[in-house]
């Protein structure tokens, strides 16, 4: 798929999730017929994929909450780039989707940043 980047608005959720598809490529087949993958043997979720890179980019864009957009900063100074920056603010942000879903725990900002803080983590260094 080749976009245009000019002809996309940065405010529409409709113009960031066509980007985070055209960044994923190879998922068009999967995306099209919305059907799940096996990656490394396990079930794998394109759409699920792209969406949370677009709950990212929202949080970058709006700057809410802050410490998203001051971490991604950070890491790319560090040298990572920013789909590996996206996957790591990403997989933060699925410990508290996934907590408010089976816990019924509420956001806690201050934990997410605490948690943002400790990136990388254990995640390789950028190449």
């Amino acid at each position: 798929m080749e976009i245009d980047l000019e002809l996309l608005d940065p405010d529409s959720e409709d113009h960031r999730m066509l980007l985070m598809e055209a960044l994923h490529g190879e998922f068009q087949d999967a995306l099209e017929s919305d059907e799940e993958m096996i990656v490394n043997g396990e079930p794998f979720s394109p759409r699920l994929h792209i969406t949370m890179h677009q709950v990212v980019a929202n949080q970058l864009i709006a700057g809410d909450p802050p410490e998203t957009w001051q971490t991604a900063q950070r890491l790319a100074g560090l040298g990572y780039d920013w789909h590996n920056i996206m996957h790591m603010i990403a997989a933060v942000m699925t410990e508290d989707v996934h907590r408010a879903l089976t816990g019924n725990q509420p956001f806690d900002r201050a934990d997410y940043a605490m948690r943002l803080s400790e990136l990388p983590g254990d995640w390789p260094p950028p190449e």
